[in-house]
């Protein structure tokens, strides 16, 4: 049973981060361009060396800064998959496979080990094949092939989907998948897809300005998310502000808003509190709504307009400083009618009994 654990600190790039991976586990983390995900893959596999930390897999110590441990990159039992398959392009694909386990002194087996793994990826076919002559998905198939041929304890996948096409995109996570779910190896994915996260993560962190800033399992997340961030990868509205009383959220702007209590904690005036509303249960208006008791009606600025399948997404201006900007899918029909332009003032109605009211800590 091999799990991971990383405590780190990078002045640098002021990161400063502890995570914990159960053997068996995916780990999922999210966060902007330049948060520092991928910053916390390479110190994993020794690519960065920490300012101060450790990286523990398995209870053997990769890297300890206190005792000057740092495990060489290719020692360190640590597969990377990025999303440039980073094959070997002087060498065929078996040998590309059989590199692992001829560094790691299995030079007599390494071609049965390259050969075991490439049918498991589904790849055999391929074996004599130089890199330059393979597709982005059966790149990606042949390296995670050799990521797997050093057996590794650990499995660093960095947006290993980005660049495949939706169809072979979705065989290689149903491979992934496979793999993953075979074994006690723990994996780390770094990615900007909701597909990748809800298909292959157990739990989600993510990250911000180089600390982690929200954790928890995959289905809470996505359902309750507690950062602007969680909620826009989720494709949720997230308004911060103060308890007006328990039922009542109020803007830093002064707006309020009401809902229906999510939580078993007691929410107090005053407290800090969080409303989370699905895009789609939200209306737009040219002109304020009559004023019903049961629905919420805040005016926004349009920021843009994008295509959402059938719907038409509207995107509004931050309400505050540090605010995330709401956002409602309207269908095309009422997108004609209105015909929105960015900058223009509109009103976004949504009832109250769609809204979920909680504490922002979530005591």
């Amino acid at each position: 049973m091999t799990g991971l654990q990383l405590r780190a600190v990078l002045e640098q790039r002021r990161i400063n981060v502890e995570l914990e991976v159960a053997p068996g586990e995916v780990v999922a983390i999210l966060g902007v361009n330049g948060a520092g995900k991928s910053s916390v893959l390479h110190m994993i596999a020794g690519l960065l060396r920490p300012d101060r930390g450790s990286v523990t897999v398995g209870g053997r110590a990769l890297t300890d800064t206190e005792s000057g441990v740092h495990v060489p990159v290719h020692d360190r039992r640590v597969g990377l998959l990025q999303q440039d398959a980073m094959l070997f392009p002087h060498l065929p694909v078996m040998a590309n496979v059989a590199f692992g386990p001829r560094c790691g002194g299995n030079r007599r087996g390494a071609a049965d080990v390259a050969q075991k793994w490439l049918i498991h990826v589904g790849a055999q076919e391929l074996s004599q094949r130089m890199p330059r002559e393979l597709s982005g998905g059966q790149a990606q198939r042949v390296a995670l092939a050799r990521a797997l041929a050093a057996e590794p304890e650990v499995l660093l996948l960095d947006e290993p989907m980005a660049g495949l096409d939706v169809a072979t995109a979705t065989a290689m996570r149903t491979l992934l998948r496979q793999v993953l779910t075979a074994a006690d190896r723990c994996a780390v994915l770094v990615t900007h897809d909701l597909l990748d996260v809800t298909a292959l993560a157990d739990r989600v962190l993510i990250i911000d300005g180089g600390r982690i800033v929200e954790s928890g399992p995959v289905s809470t997340v996505l359902a309750a998310p507690s950062t602007a961030f969680g909620a826009r990868f989720a494709g949720v509205n997230l308004l911060a502000g103060s308890a007006e009383d328990p039922r009542t959220l109020r803007t830093t702007t002064g707006q309020e808003l009401a809902g229906i209590v999510a939580s078993t904690a007691e929410i107090e005036r005053g407290r800090s509190v969080m409303a989370v509303f699905s895009p789609s249960a939200v209306q737009v208006d040219r002109e304020r709504p009559l004023s019903r008791a049961e629905m919420n009606t805040l005016e926004v600025t349009v920021a843009e307009l994008d295509h959402r399948g059938a719907a038409i997404r509207v995107r509004a201006e931050p309400l505050g400083a540090g605010a995330a900007g709401l956002v409602a899918d309207i269908s095309g029909r009422r997108a004609a009618e209105l015909r929105l332009i960015p900058g223009e003032r509109v009103f976004f109605t949504v009832a109250a009994d769609q809204v979920a009211i909680r504490p922002a800590d979530r005591a």
